[in-house]
């Protein structure tokens, strides 16, 4: 269990050294540096047009918000859902979009998250009490 935890604290103290593409927090504080690379973002959106397929989003940094035009969105969104953009890092604050999903959560998603971790929360138990039984002498588990 403690190489598990280590594990995960080394992996969040080194995911920005080995993370492919410019996060939002480096495109804001140096933009122009990382002109042509690559780049996966999640956003707001602010505003869409449909006609020349654009939106206007904004994205969280650690310094506040960066606005972003980006151009190659065939998708519907409305203002206010969010959108996971992959593309390339253009100048004037625009991206182009090679790939576009919409995170818009349905109301039944909070339902089925919950629904799936009850079913994977009894099936943990069934499995651990068909193994083990408590010890009420001794305060504890004990293997049957």
């Amino acid at each position: 269990m403690l190489l598990v935890v280590g594990m995960g604290v080394h992996f969040d103290a080194v995911e920005d050294d080995h993370w492919p593409y410019a996060n939002a927090t480096a495109l804001d504080a140096n933009y122009g540096d990382h002109v042509g690379e690559q780049t996966f973002l999640f956003g707001t959106v602010q505003e869409t047009d449909r006609a020349n397929e654009t939106v206007e989003m904004l994205v969280e940094t650690e310094r506040g918000q960066l606005p972003l035009t980006v151009s190659g969105v065939d998708r519907a969104v409305a203002p206010g859902g969010t959108l996971q953009v992959y593309g390339t890092i253009r100048p004037d604050r625009r991206l182009t979009a090679e790939n576009v999903i919409v995170v818009n959560p349905a109301g039944s998603s909070t339902l089925f998250k919950y629904a799936v971790s009850l079913v994977g929360v009894v099936l943990v138990a069934v499995l651990f009490f068909r193994h083990w039984r408590i010890d009420l002498d001794g305060l504890g588990f004990e293997a049957k």
